[in-house]
């Protein structure tokens, strides 16, 4: 059959290629031409534009990396990642489709002859838009180069043209399902699933379409995080489809999505068969992971499957992934209620990591909302630190995690202060032998320690030494695949991997020395003092100053409490860490029974803090929201019998006090909608008279910026325009950043705009208040010039001026930056102002030294020390030039 196939097509091309000339046209519409440019199309443009095409989705297949944490995306094409690496094959298949599209495009009508009569048949085809079979082909190819490139615009365009020129159902049946899958990508579900009902329920569906369409339905269920209902469509998309590795990938996925909607026992055997398939080891590892942790009680036996794994442990091909083996043992035991036993296998998971990093923050997670369940807050905020110094901000619930660390590191920071203060005052209670005693033991401690870490890095460093080695003889750097035989700091790939692993280990660390250290103090009188004392060498310090040594007695005696007012001083940092404990634990943590503890402990050893008062009340809120009528009423009876003047009290013994409150409100409210009626009346007298006594009787009102407007508005009706701007300029200086000081200002704009006098007489006045004129102190000389210039030509010039005619002055002439656009060329010293004045005389008349220089109305002056320091905060040299020409 074949070769009868190829015989026939040989004697056609041998035909047309006698016909050659007047085949390639595509002006004449005739059965060689037709046919000349069909063949043409199929067996070459549109067959290399084909295999461009594949190549392309074979290189995703080849290099897409699954992320087994997450569900496997139902297609490939959405790694971003891989995007640039399949653009020049899909850019291929572009530019094929559109040749076949421009060179062999049939719209010409055939000839026919008038005076025989056409049968419907002819008709149909006479009616035709495109006479070459294969271009609606090709702009279908053309359409998923364009989506593989995540240009979904530009594809969706191209399926939509598609639809509305071409009539061949099987080309428009797949045109749809890819105009769906684009709408998926896009977001635009709607569309994408009106499409998909429509396909779905199309008995005339070609067969071979199957796969393509119900893989389409389950992605859009799953994009759209409607787990169940995608099951189905992968089961059916499974059942339709021939290619071995679509097959296994779908069943790992339906794997993964029983798993999540709870179909445990469903899930596990999906993995098994998963198993079966004979995938490449990485699946095969993982959904053997996978099904372990996918177990459920009453379904296997949990020693069996904990045996397999223990198993899977010893294997030398599961080296890499130890971490994994360990992690699926603590799920085992965690789903068992073994806590201790799980926590010890994911601390196993975490020691065991050597280049999964994601992994590694897995475990790190596990544990941290572990012992935030438990509840031990200290040990979790250690490992959602760790957690979040790895956690991309894409992950899911990012921003819950980020919170959770931060309100555990906020209250670390207030228990470890606690904790050392009492250290230290424990301390302070001993008599000076037995504290010199128990200081020397710390310092021998301490040495001790340094020398065995000591020891244990250099063993560390002699095994990566030999493995380096051992790594450099068996396979050489030229040879990894993943350093490309670059050196690394030339190779980005090994560089990012490189500096995960550091951040995942050390953290973010300045380059420094002794970076490994994350306190340059090593450990003092216990954790919690050790821990103190790392937050506080964390924190910015000013100007270097020499350490005392770690080894030396002066270094932890300085932290202790010797004398009355240090003691009283650690009592405060213990109060308001106490307090701080307490609205973390009632606020952040949602945590009320240990928050009540901290402040009843508060309130018990500092009976006399001013935070008593907020603790008592927020214990009374405490167990009200807990329904505890009792002790609600016991702290409510406190603080109305030891605080009976505070406003708690008042609240809470008068339950009018509220509304009195706002009764005197509104009644402030009231007078301002009356004085505003007097406004619009035009009885600006009453209105300033009114607005007098609202600021004089309600001065802390809210409303009293607007009675302050409302005054000014008068004083604009009834006053000159001098005491109308004073006045919005007082209001813009008394509120600043409110709604009408905006407002006062949009009025002033107006005004000066108007009458620029105003404007430059204020302008004289903020400068005269802002500059203050010292003639016997030290003066410079100062051009403002724009950064546009060659400011280096320029301070050349003036150097070259000053050693001329001012050598023994020893002048020295800098840049000083002022704002965006402009900057500062300063020559000092000069002793008084009379110097300064008589070099502004002599340098303004030397051309000399702007001849080189562009610029025009260059503006100059003299100015004090401490003015210039006023003006680099003012940024306002037109302020200060009013100033120099009134006093200079």
């Amino acid at each position: 059959m074949f070769l009868l196939k190829t015989n026939a097509l040989s004697k056609i091309l041998i035909f047309l290629a006698a016909y050659g000339l007047s085949a390639c046209s595509t002006q004449k519409n005739t059965v060689i031409t037709r046919t000349y440019h069909n063949i043409t199309s199929k067996y070459n443009v549109l067959f290399n534009g084909s295999e461009s095409f594949k190549k392309g989705q074979r290189s995703i297949l080849e290099r897409h990396k699954n992320d087994y944490s997450r569900l496997l995306p139902v297609f490939l094409y959405e790694d971003k990642q891989l995007t640039g690496t399949v653009s020049p094959d899909m850019d291929r298949t572009i530019k094929k489709a559109e040749k076949l599209i421009n060179l062999h495009s049939i719209t010409v009508k055939p000839e026919t002859k008038s005076n025989k009569p056409l049968s419907e048949k002819r008709r149909r085809f006479l009616s035709k838009k495109e006479y070459n079979s294969w271009v609606d082909n090709s702009y279908l190819l053309m359409g998923k180069a364009q989506f593989y490139k995540h240009e979904y615009d530009k594809s969706k365009e191209t399926f939509l043209f598609i639809i509305n020129e071409y009539k061949d159902k099987n080309t428009i049946y797949e045109t749809r399902i890819w105009l769906a899958r684009t709408y998926n990508e896009l977001g635009e579900f709607k569309n994408s699933e009106e499409i998909l009902k429509q396909l779905e329920n199309d008995e005339e569906l070609p067969g071979k379409l199957n796969s393509l369409l119900f893989s389409t339905i389950a992605d859009y269920h799953i994009k759209n995080e409607e787990l169940k209902p995608a099951v189905p469509y992968v089961e059916k998309a499974l059942k339709y489809e021939k290619k071995k590795k679509l097959r296994i990938r779908y069943t790992f996925l339906l794997a993964q999505l029983s798993e999540r909607t709870g179909q445990l026992k469903k899930a596990s055997d999906y993995y098994n068969k998963v198993i079966k398939m004979n995938p490449p080891y990485e699946m095969t590892f993982n959904a053997r992971i996978s099904r372990a942790l996918a177990y459920e009680k009453g379904f296997g036996s949990i020693k069996d499957i904990e045996n397999q794994l223990l198993k899977m442990l010893k294997d030398d091909k599961n080296i890499d992934y130890k971490d994994q083996i360990y992690f699926a043992l603590g799920n085992l035991s965690y789903k068992e209620g073994n806590i201790p036993k799980a926590i010890t296998y994911y601390r196993k998971s975490i020691s065991e990591s050597t280049t999964n990093i994601d992994q590694k923050t897995k475990s790190y997670l596990t544990l941290a909302n572990i012992f935030y369940d438990v509840p031990d807050y200290v040990q979790a905020q250690a490992y959602y630190d760790s957690t979040v110094v790895q956690l991309d901000v894409s992950y899911p619930d990012y921003d819950i995690i980020y919170a959770k660390s931060k309100n555990l590191t906020d209250l670390v920071k207030e228990i470890n202060t606690v904790n050392f203060e009492d250290s230290v005052q424990r301390l302070a209670k001993l008599d000076k032998e037995e504290l010199t005693k128990f200081i020397d033991k710390l310092i021998e401690d301490v040495r001790k320690q340094e020398e065995d870490k000591k020891k244990l890095e250099n063993e560390r460093m002699l095994n990566e030494q030999f493995g380096r080695s051992m790594a450099s003889q068996n396979t050489g750097a030229a040879n990894n695949p993943a350093l490309g035989g670059k050196w690394y700091f030339y190779n980005e790939t090994a560089k990012s991997l490189g500096y995960k692993e550091f951040r995942l280990k050390w953290g973010n660390r300045k380059l420094e020395d002794n970076w490994r250290r994350k306190s340059k103090a090593a450990n003092a009188f216990s954790t919690s003092i050790q821990n103190n004392r790392e937050e506080a060498n964390e924190e910015a310090v000013e100007e270097p100053k020499a350490q005392l040594s770690n080894k030396t007695r002066e270094y932890y005696l300085k932290d202790i409490p010797q004398n009355d007012s240090m003691l009283q001083a650690s009592d405060m940092k213990i109060e308001q860490a106490l307090f701080n404990m307490g609205q973390i634990y009632q606020n952040d943590l949602k945590d009320s029974e240990k928050a009540a503890d901290a402040f009843k402990e508060l309130a018990k050893r500092f009976p006399d803090s001013e935070l008593v008062l907020q603790s008592y009340y927020n214990l009374y809120t405490l167990y009200k929201l807990q329904n505890n009528i009792a002790l609600a009423e016991l702290y409510k009876g406190k603080i109305i019998e030891k605080y009976p003047q505070s406003t708690y009290a008042l609240i809470l013994s008068n339950p009018d006090y509220i509304k009195q409150l706002e009764k005197e409100e509104n009644k402030v409210k009231d007078y301002y909608a009356s004085t505003y009626n007097s406004y619009l009346r035009k009885d600006f007298t009453t209105v300033i008279s009114r607005c007098n006594y609202a600021l004089a009787n309600y001065p802390d009102d809210k409303l009293i910026p607007r009675f302050s407007f409302l005054k000014a508005l008068c004083i604009g009706k009834t006053e000159d325009i001098k005491h109308f701007s004073e006045s919005l300029y007082e209001i813009i200086s008394r509120f600043p950043g409110s709604e009408v000081a905006e407002n006062a200002k949009n009025i002033i704009i107006y005004i000066e705009n108007r009458q620029p006098e105003i404007k430059e007489e204020k302008e004289k006045e903020i400068a005269l208040q802002l500059y203050q004129p010292a003639a016997n102190t030290v003066h410079y000389f100062v051009f403002v010039v724009p950064r546009r210039i060659n400011i280096n030509q320029f301070i050349f010039n003036i150097i070259n001026f000053n050693l001329d005619n001012f050598d023994e002055m020893n002048l020295r002439v800098e840049n000083v930056e002022l704002n965006g656009s402009h900057s500062l060329i300063v020559i000092k010293p000069f002793k008084d102002k009379n110097l300064s004045m008589d070099y502004y005389r002599k340098i303004m008349t030397e051309k000399e030294i702007y001849k080189d220089i562009d610029i025009e109305n260059l503006d100059s002056f003299v100015i004090t020390a401490g003015n210039l320091d006023i003006l680099q905060k003012d940024k306002s040299t037109d302020r200060y030039l009013k100033f120099f020409s009134e006093n200079y």
